[in-house]
């Protein structure tokens, strides 16, 4: 993670009170992270420390696009994310585990980076699944060819699944169901 360094922030030298730092995420940025579902983007993160005596606050504040795979046709398209997080910063000797939201540093620790937990929460503001947003007419933008294969396909599969349910072996509790 050696190119993640521009996403470190220095944290011993800061006054007490609240620091602003803004950072671009891109396609540099997601090239750094395999397997994920985002491959591209243009992202605008703005972080605010809030130095305390015994502990720090960071404040994420994630909006902008990425680039993803339609769940429905297989297009690439632009899927807007915006997340607010909150993470604090502890200090100790030992690394304890109190939670997501909590990270615990040496107290010779000078700097934190932050890449990871940008690329985790621009993840989880995605939705669950991902399909072409609506037009103003309502429509989606899926390719259509995609979808008239996908409609072959299912016609097919459904008249496989109608021969299944004519088996006789049924009929007896397709009866009963009727009777209810």
């Amino acid at each position: 993670m050696a190119g993640l360094s521009t996403y470190n922030i220095a944290f011993k030298g800061l006054a007490m009170g609240s620091h602003e730092f803004d950072f671009q995420i891109d396609k540099k940025f997601f090239d750094h992270f395999d397997g994920g579902i985002a491959e591209d983007g243009d992202v605008q993160a703005k972080v605010i420390l809030e130095k305390q005596s015994a502990l720090i606050v960071l404040w994420f504040h994630i909006s902008g696009t990425v680039k993803v795979q339609c769940d429905r046709c297989l297009d690439m398209y632009d899927q807007a994310v915006a997340s607010e997080n909150r993470v604090f910063i502890k200090y100790g000797e030992d690394s304890f585990e109190d939670g997501d939201d909590v990270i615990w540093v040496d107290v010779n620790e000078h700097q934190v980076n932050i890449a990871q937990m940008l690329y985790d929460f621009i993840m989880l503001a995605l939705p669950i699944r991902q399909v072409h947003p609506k037009d103003k007419n309502g429509k989606r933008a899926c390719n259509p060819e995609m979808l008239k294969k996908l409609k072959e396909l299912s016609y097919n599969s459904n008249s496989a699944d109608q021969e299944e349910q004519s088996d006789s072996r049924w009929d007896d509790l397709k009866k009963l169901l009727e009777n209810e």
